[in-house]
């Protein structure tokens, strides 16, 4: 795995940590602000078809073991 992915995975795994200690907060809303925070943040160098893609696949994903992680040959 990518080092990328795994300090992803960290600041995740820090963000849900932190909601379920604070009663004012809940994982789904921490999910749904993670998630509108990076697609916002990736909309602002892809297309539109491109990040609805880059999606797409990663739904699509969601359950095998592991991504495969390319890098440019």
């Amino acid at each position: 795995m990518a080092g990328e992915y795994q300090v992803a995975r960290d600041c995740v795994a820090q963000a849900l940590a932190r909601a379920a200690e604070d009663r004012g907060m809940s994982e789904e809303a921490m999910c749904n602000a993670l998630l509108g925070t990076l697609v916002s943040h990736m909309a602002r160098g892809r297309t539109r078809k491109d990040l609805m893609s880059f999606i797409e696949f990663h739904v699509e994903s969601v359950g095998e073991d592991e991504f495969v992680i390319t890098r440019g040959c």
